[in-house]
């Protein structure tokens, strides 16, 4: 049978957040409702933050409540505490992300709270998930290399790691945030990791600001990850992190996949419609 590798579409939220000029609520309903068509597996809508620290954001709602959804798509948010959480719940989410880092630095910088302080709010997401039958996407960042620290040591990769199974976080996605990760890091981190855990648990969020995503995701899936984040049009990176532009586009993941013999029941040249469309919203 041939596998099938699980894209998550992540541009409409972490594509689009760091895009300094407003996208208007229309744009951004068009561009998921074409990667809805798209038929791509699940797609990260928005996040559910304070418009002070992400303005491109404030519009959550009302994205999620304009946007066509489809039965077999997973529609997802990023939410950062209870409060996000409860928006997520009232605009029909059934699938969250949640957010923690590697680095003590960065998690200060990306969400103005120490690393246990992030986990300590994930903690306190826990009951109104499990309550409301909410599955939990913990991303950790900057697995790699941290645009403040320099390189991470993997014993706090394995501790963010081990964190979130503790909470029962149902999967990880391991960040290379600022694009620095090299095909040997990756591969030294995942022996590691895949040691002690299954690569089922595990994505992989590659940025390709050094133009070395596509090995690093080669090297993934010869390690027998099977899920991976990416965005249409290569939009967007991380606000936080100086020098993050650039999340690696779905367009290149879903040919590397079909040139590794993988499947992702996506339609590509929408896919490729959807990518153009939102380039010529954020580039225009």
């Amino acid at each position: 049978m041939i596998q099938k590798v699980h894209i998550v579409e992540v541009g409409p939220r972490d594509g689009l957040q760091s895009i300094s000029e407003e996208v208007s609520t229309v744009n951004k309903v068009k561009y998921i409702d074409m990667l809805t068509n798209a038929i791509c597996p699940e797609i990260e809508v928005a996040s559910f933050v304070s418009p002070k620290w992400v303005p491109q954001m404030a519009d959550a709602k009302e994205v999620s409540s304009l946007i066509t959804r489809k039965d077999q798509i997973i529609y997802s948010a990023l939410v950062p505490n209870v409060k996000g959480l409860e928006n997520a719940i009232k605009c029909g989410y059934h699938s969250v992300a949640v957010l923690t880092a590697a680095s003590e630095s960065f998690s200060l910088k990306n969400t103005n709270s120490s690393i246990e302080e992030s986990i300590k709010r994930i903690e306190e997401m826990i009951p109104y998930c499990k309550e409301n039958k909410i599955r939990i996407r913990g991303y950790i960042s900057t697995c790699w290399v941290c645009p403040y620290e320099g390189n991470i040591g993997i014993e706090a990769v394995i501790k963010a790691i081990q964190d979130l199974i503790d909470l029962g976080v149902d999967e990880i996605s391991l960040g290379d945030t600022i694009g620095k990760a090299t095909p040997e890091g990756v591969e030294y981190l995942l022996e590691i990791i895949l040691d002690s855990w299954p690569p089922e648990l595990f994505a992989l969020h590659m940025h390709d600001t050094y133009n070395m995503a596509a090995e690093n995701i080669v090297v993934g899936l010869g390690m027998g990850l099977r899920i991976i984040d990416s965005s249409a049009g290569g939009v967007g990176g991380c606000p936080y992190a100086p020098g993050a532009a650039g999340n690696v586009s779905t367009e290149t993941v879903a040919r590397i996949c079909m040139e590794q013999g993988f499947e992702t029941g996506i339609d590509v040249e929408k896919l490729k419609l959807a990518g153009n469309y939102i380039q010529s919203i954020t580039q225009s």
